[in-house]
Parts: structure tokens; sequence; C-alpha cells
């Protein structure tokens, strides 16, 4: 007789469960990828993102830990569904065609606020279901583990990150995806109502969560535990999209190694193999230190596979010990605020410490030194001193390792930054017999210049003379010769993007360069350690912030900007911002450039081909779109820009018509970016 009354009560918990944590990790990358244009299209508004999530998960679980500790369960339910019903109170603030965030106050500030006032209540229920429901659980089905739910919620929340990269984002628009979402959220809302309403009464009321007595021998390692695992997570990303745009797919891939780690190890146990994942990892330890350094000459598969072997090691390692030491049922909820904490620490560190303590991401590196000497913390079983003494030796050489070769390549260093939109460095190095200053941004140089004249005032790297932007800038004639005589000998020039300054050599007397740059160090570093913008015979001005944001607000509010040339070099390391090259975001452009001008993209890139997507926007405008490639010389790397332009006096120009090339690859006409629907797989190489 009792099976029909406990069968439907587990499937109303696992139900339950599972929708909650597919909401809360549905709701992650869609708001981070609606984030994006305002804040640069950047790495760093992911973490971001996640430090926020994670402080919200850290109070659901606080929240969790407190009702059902100091609440019998009755009062847990009223309290709990009067909150829910709140909940649904803010949902329309998701429903509404477009959510804008205060561009003008600090990126990080900015976003936490949007996040807050957007979903923050109803991400706050989510965040505390998973340990109320396994607490409920325990008090209703004593002699069944709770901790199996836990596996649960981890499988709903690697459903709902899969969900979104193969299912929403490529279906929906993002006005859609925030709507589906609240349709989601409410049916959660009734379920979670519906179980409270028809099981919390058969709970005692004497029921209380006992964490106040957890063991504290193990609750400083649960915290760096957990703690290390979410530095992990975050390090591996941002070192997977430096060089490729932080588009979901690329967040959700770690996040659902991180997940599955947890799945394993809290499921079943003894497939936690201690020895075999440590093994891995330190040979993982080997294939960081060299992907730090060297990253750029491994391809994107190769550099893919290894950062998630390190990332996927790491944390079976971190998860398996968590999940070995972890507490007896009744002590669930504080063993889940700790877990939680130890979450909110790892953001803080790569959020707020690392930018100020760092000027590169060493915190990818010394996560894996901190997890490896954490599998050292002394247990119950004694190890013999020679394996400790040889543990010990591994974890010092590895920091020699990363001593020597920062050492070697710092001295050449004149200047290091990093803030929210990366990390700057400027580097002196003797090239032939002429020294020579780079601007590096993550792995990649965006710019160089000589210090000594003549040299110093050509410009070097992918705007050295020949290449795409250069040609356009000085070879650039009107369309037709009605045009004002004034204009030919005045022209005006847009640059989205500064770098080092470089494109400022091919102004002439009588120009205006307008140049437009949202990372403030890289201005600091181009107008005091560059001479190219003090030297110009232009007049130059630096406008900062992002560039459609800016030129929408300049359209709005000034008219037109009548370019002859607009150059977009917006790149972040390897990585492109993929806003700027929407339909939205050329027919912007357009409106600032003259019905003759030219738009020149700068296209090189080690991991995509963005010429097909370019083609096939400059088509929908009824331009024309042209390759030119210029060849690697010496130190100088290939370059690739596309022109687009209607101007066939200014393409008929021998000396343009000998600079172009043959495409690199056959035209896709599938490719298309729109501000609510873009697909990073297609433009792959």
């Amino acid at each position: 007789m009792l099976l029909p009354i406990v069968e439907p009560a587990l499937a109303l918990f696992a139900l339950t469960i599972l929708l909650s944590a597919a909401l809360l990790f549905l709701v992650q990358p869609m708001l981070a990828k609606q984030l994006l244009p305002y804040f640069g299209g950047g790495a760093a508004v992911w973490t971001a993102c996640m430090l926020f999530f994670q402080s919200l998960l850290l109070a659901g679980y606080g929240y969790a830990h407190l009702l059902s500790r100091y609440l019998a369960p009755k009062a847990q339910r009223l309290v709990h569904s009067s909150l829910l019903l709140l909940a649904l109170t803010s949902l329309p603030l998701l429903w509404q065609a477009n959510i804008q965030p205060d561009v003008l106050a600090a990126p990080l500030a900015a976003i936490l606020l949007l996040l807050t006032l957007t979903v923050g209540l109803p991400y706050l229920m989510l965040s505390a279901t998973g340990p109320l429901l396994q607490h409920w659980f325990a008090g209703r089905f004593p002699l069944r583990s709770p901790y199996r739910l836990y596996a649960l919620s981890n499988l709903g929340s690697l459903g709902g990150l899969l969900a979104y990269p193969f299912l929403l984002e490529p279906l929906f628009s993002l006005s859609q995806q925030r709507q589906y979402w609240v349709f989601g959220f409410v049916l959660f809302t009734l379920s979670c109502l519906l179980l409270m309403w028809r099981e919390l009464g058969q709970l005692s009321p004497a029921i209380r969560a006992v964490s106040a007595r957890l063991n504290k021998r193990y609750a400083l390692r649960w915290l760096a535990l957990s703690a290390c695992g979410v530095v992990l997570l975050l390090a591996v990303t941002q070192q997977i999209t430096q060089n490729v745009p932080p588009v979901p797919f690329l967040w959700v891939l770690p996040l659902c190694l991180y997940l599955v780690s947890y799945i394993v190890v809290f499921n079943k146990p003894a497939w936690y193999q201690r020895g075999l994942w440590l093994y891995v990892f330190c040979l993982s330890m080997v294939f960081g230190l060299l992907l730090f350094y060297l990253g750029r000459q491994f391809d994107l598969i190769s550099q893919l596979l290894l950062y998630l072997t390190i990332l996927f090691s790491g944390c079976m390692l971190c998860h398996g010990e968590l999940a070995r030491l972890k507490p007896e049922p009744q002590y669930l909820t504080g063993f889940y605020l700790l877990l939680a904490a130890g979450g909110v620490l790892g953001s803080v560190a790569v959020n707020l410490l690392a930018p100020l303590l760092f000027s590169q991401y060493w915190e990818f590196l010394l996560v894996l030194l901190a997890i490896y000497l954490l599998l050292q913390w002394p247990d119950e079983i004694a190890k013999p001193r020679w394996q400790q003494g040889l543990w010990l030796s591994g974890g010092l050489l590895f920091g020699l390792s990363v001593v020597g070769l920062e050492w070697q390549l710092g001295q050449h260093n004149v200047y290091s930054e990093r803030n929210f939109y990366g990390s700057l460095v400027v580097r002196d190095l003797v090239v032939g017999e002429q020294s020579q200053r780079q601007l590096i941004d993550g792995t990649t140089s965006h710019g160089a210049q000589y210090l000594a004249p003549p040299l110093s005032g050509t410009a070097q790297s992918y705007y050295r003379p020949g290449t795409g932007a250069a040609l356009a800038m000085q070879h650039f004639l009107p369309a037709a010769l009605s045009r004002n005589i004034n204009q030919l000998q005045q022209r005006n020039f847009g640059l989205v993007g500064l770098g080092a300054g470089a494109l400022a050599v091919y102004g002439k007397p009588g120009d205006s360069m307008l140049f437009f740059e949202l990372n403030p160090a890289v201005i600091k570093v181009a107008t005091e350690y560059f001479s190219y913008l003090s030297d110009s015979a232009a007049a130059v001005d630096i406008v900062p912030g992002d560039a459609r944001l800016t030129l929408t607000a300049q359209l709005e509010q000034q008219g037109t900007s009548q370019f002859d040339v607009l150059v977009l070099d917006a790149f972040s390391s390897d990585s492109i911002p993929q806003h700027l090259l929407t339909t939205e975001a050329m027919q912007l452009y357009w409106q600032h450039l003259q019905s003759d001008g030219v738009l020149a993209v700068h296209v090189s890139n080690n991991y995509l081909d963005l010429t097909s997507l370019l083609r096939n926007q400059a088509a929908k405008l009824g331009l024309d779109a042209y390759f030119i490639a210029t060849n690697a010389q010496g130190i100088n790397p290939a370059a690739q820009w596309v022109l687009i332009t209607a101007n066939q006096r200014f393409i008929g120009q021998p000396v343009i018509q000998q600079a172009l090339s043959p495409w690199p690859s056959a035209l896709n006409r599938d490719v298309s970016w729109t501000d609510q629907r873009s697909n990073l797989l297609q433009v792959l190489k």
C-alpha cells in the first residue's frame, strides 16, 4: 500500500530539482550573452556574471540553511511559498523586448546591478532549491540517501547548459529565450508549491538541520577544494576565450565538465579513483605550463582538448575529495553552504583580487599548484616521508619553472597592466640591429614600433604599407569628381580599435582621424609608450567607450560622421567581438560612411574565417567585398583585410588591383549574424 504513496512523492522531488537546476544554469549563458555587446564582447563579462551567480548561490544556500535550521516544516513551507510568489512579480523585467545595463557605471558594478534587478530573487529561490529539497527528502525518506538528489541536480544543470547552445541559441532570439525561461520558472514554482503543500506536512516538526555541529576538522578543506574548483573553471575559460570570441558554447563546455565531475563522484563514489586522476593531473600541469607560454603554437582543437583535460582532471580531484569527505545527510545544508562559500571565494579571487595583484592571468598556474598541494593535506593515513618529500619537490619544480620562464620574458617588459578588458604588456626587443617596442594583448601582438627614426615613422605589423587598411587610407578616392575639392584634400577617417595607434602614420595635414577605443589601458599605452599618435600630421582624437554604442549615440545626437574610410580592428588578443560584425552593426557603419566610402575590416585570425560572413553582410547592403592578403615579412605577420565598398573608382586603381587576393575559402551563403542570432561554429577554421 505504500508504493502508490511513495513513488509520486519521489517523482515530484525529482521533477522539481531537475527543473530548478536546469533553469539555474540556462539563465547564466542567456543573460551573459545579452550583456556582451555592452561591455566590448570580452571574456570578462562571463567571469563577472559567474561572480554574481556564485554569490547568489551562496545566498540561496545560506537561506536554505537558516530556514531548515530555525523553522519547523510547516513554517518553512509558508515562508518559502511567499518568497516564490514574490519572485514571480520580478519576471516582467525579463519579458520585455530588451534589457540594457548602465554603461556609464564601472563594468563590473553595472553587470552586477542589472543581474540583481532582473533575475536576483528568482535566482535566489532556484539556488535554495537543491539543499532545501535534499533536507526535506532526508526527513521524508530517512532510509534513502539525499546525495543522489545532488547528482540529479547536477544532471539537470548539465541538461540546461547543453540545451542553450544547441537548442535555445540557434532556434530563438534573445528576447524569445528570456520569455521561454519565464515560462519555465512559472512551471517550477507550481511544482515546488505542490511539493511543499503535499509533502512537508508529513515531516515531523522536530526535524532541523544540525549543521552547526559540522566537523570543523574538514571545514577549511571543503572551502579550499570548492574555491580551487571554481578558480580552475574560470581560469581555463579565460584561457580558452582569449583567442576565440567568448560565446556561450565556449562557456558551456568547461562548465559542463565541471558539473560532470560532481555528478560522477557524488552519484558513484567508487568512480573516483584518486591515484588515476592524480596521475592525469600531474601530466596536465606540464601541458598547462606549455599552453600558458606557447599556447599559440597549438591549433584550436589541441588547445581545447588540453585545457579541458586540465580542467576535468583538476575538478575530479577537488570534487572527488569533497565526496570522499562529505558529512552525514543531517549536516548537508551546512556542507553545501561551505561549498557555495568556496565558490564565491573563487569568483572573488578571479574577478577582484587577480586583476589587482597580477598583470597577467597568473591564477591559471597558481590554481594548478594549489590543487597539487591540497592533495598533500594531512589525512588519516600517514604518507611515508620520502613520498611527501617527492611530492613537495614536484611542486617546487613547477613553481621554479614558472618563475624562470617569467623572468626570462619579463626582463624585456616596459609596462604591463590588467583590467576588466584583459591584460596588456609593452615589451622592448632587439630586431636585427634596431630596438622595437611591441604591444602584446593577451597572447597576440597588437602593434609594434621601431624606437629610432626614420623607422619609427613607419607602421609595422598588420598595418604596414601594402596591407588592406594602409591601402584604403593612402589611396582613397571619391567615386566622382563632383565631390568638393576640399574634401579630396581633407579626408575623414574613423578607426574602431586603437592598438598602438600605428594607422595614425597615414594621416596627412588637414585629415581628421577619430579613434574609438573601449579599453582605457590601451589609450594609456598608445599615448604614453608609442609615438604614432603624437607624430601624426593629422588631427587625432580618441573617443573612449564601445565603438558601436558611441556611434549609435553620435548618430542620434549629432548625425552622421561622414567618414571616407572606417577601419574595424577591435580585436582582443585573437578574438573579435561578435556584436561588431552583425547586420545591424554593418548598417550603422554605413550610416556614418560616405556613400562612396570604404569599410576596412581586419580578419587576420588563427582560428576563425570571417570572410564568408563579411561577403554576405556586404551583399545585404548592396556592396562589394574584396580580400587583400599580405604575406609575412620577417617578424611582421601575415595580414588579411576585407574592404567593403561600392566605389569602383577607388577599387579600379592599379595599386589596389595589384593588391587584391583570391578569397581563402569558398563562399558559405548560410553564414549570417544578427544582434539576436549568431553562431560561432559557422566560422571556425
